[in-house]
């Protein structure tokens, strides 16, 4: 049986433009899927959990959601940012050595099998300090015996929380939770399971397999089985690189970027020897500061064409850094390339 570490970050969209626009922290957000100037269209994508206070949630009309809550801030969902940040943050969770599988844009599986429950608390640990510190976003991991009921701690602790289910525990935390929190039961799959007389997953666990096979094919042996506690589901890898990014802590507060471009020019350096080590052409550019208070904030702009350039890095990041450090006095500083796709030819290292 696989053991499983699920990373969920919390709010996504809407926590990515915080960390953009940290004048909106604390107050109702959402990320919605048409321009701002058209914002009474469209659906909402993310809400962060201020706007959810007025019952606003993803999939709503725009409208709608602007009617809750007249003190709404919207924004027009900027995904090849988001994709740039996720890239970022599947790269650190991979730099744990574990077998990664990303499920989304927001979401991952690591197999930890072999890993003590008192280490997989303190990997969790880790890994939230570390994304907190790295992109200023916050997760909820949770743990278990398999994906599927990892992913179910992970909801359940929600937001920025931890939660190991033990083997033990798991027919009481399964029993604990409404039917369709089970992996697998969607609204659909939900109605008919009522109307076989399933309104738990207590019921489910105790029904003929062969009814719910009957009713739902394989599907329903997946779903009998993980509702007695068995998910026989395997950590599918995936070792694609998604991004390429370097940071560094200055020796001192900087107010500007003349004062640190030695340092800007060698953390470029060593982004371009990952490019050109792993044969890849970029398209997305990065910057990201931390301030004196600890607060972060990044940019980032999407090239018309696919690059293999230092100077388009430098030629992008300067800019966006003198930007940000309009804001405020750097401690941190860091550079990154994103949507990568490799080249016919990986270059040679020797």
């Amino acid at each position: 049986m696989v053991f499983v570490l699920y990373v969920d970050m919390d709010y996504f969209f809407a926590a990515c433009e915080e960390v953009r626009h940290p004048e909106l922290k604390g107050k109702p957000l959402v990320v919605g899927t048409a321009p701002a100037n058209e914002k009474f269209r469209g659906v909402v994508q993310t809400a962060n959990y201020e706007a959810r206070k007025y019952g606003i949630h993803s999939g709503m009309p725009n409208i709608k959601a602007l009617d809750l809550c007249k003190d709404l801030a919207y924004l027009h969902s900027d995904e090849e940012h988001y994709e740039s940040v996720s890239a970022e943050i599947m790269n650190v969770l991979r730099s744990y050595g574990k077998p990664l599988e990303v499920i989304s844009v927001d979401e991952a599986a690591m197999d930890i099998t072999g890993l003590t429950d008192e280490e997989a608390i303190a990997l969790a640990g880790g890994i939230k300090s570390r994304i907190k510190e790295s992109f200023g976003l916050t997760c909820t991991i949770g743990i278990s015996t398999g994906k599927a009921f990892a992913k179910m701690a992970s909801d359940k602790a929600k937001p920025d929380g931890l939660m190991l289910i033990k083997a033990q525990e798991l027919r009481g935390f399964l029993d604990s939770c409404s039917l369709d929190k089970l992996p697998g039961v969607g609204s659909k799959t939900y109605e008919k399971l009522k109307e076989l007389g399933i309104s738990s997953i207590g019921e489910l666990s105790k029904r003929d397999p062969m009814v719910l096979i009957d009713a739902f094919g394989s599907a329903g042996k997946e779903l009998y089985m993980l509702a007695n506690g068995v998910d026989e589901s395997k950590i599918v890898e995936s070792s694609e690189i998604l991004s390429i990014g370097r940071e560094v802590t200055l020796k001192s507060p900087a107010t500007s970027v003349e004062e640190i471009m030695p340092v800007l020019k060698g953390l470029i350096d060593e982004v371009m020897k990952e490019v050109e080590k792993n044969g890849v052409l970029f398209r997305n550019v990065g910057a990201k500061v931390r301030y004196t208070d600890f607060s972060i904030s990044a940019k980032s702009y999407s090239l018309h064409n696919y690059s293999d350039s230092r100077e388009e890095i430098e030629k992008r990041s300067v800019p966006m850094l003198k930007a940000l450090m309009k804001t405020g006095a750097a401690r941190k500083i860091g550079v990154r390339v994103s949507r990568l796709i490799k080249t016919k030819g990986q270059k040679k290292l020797f």
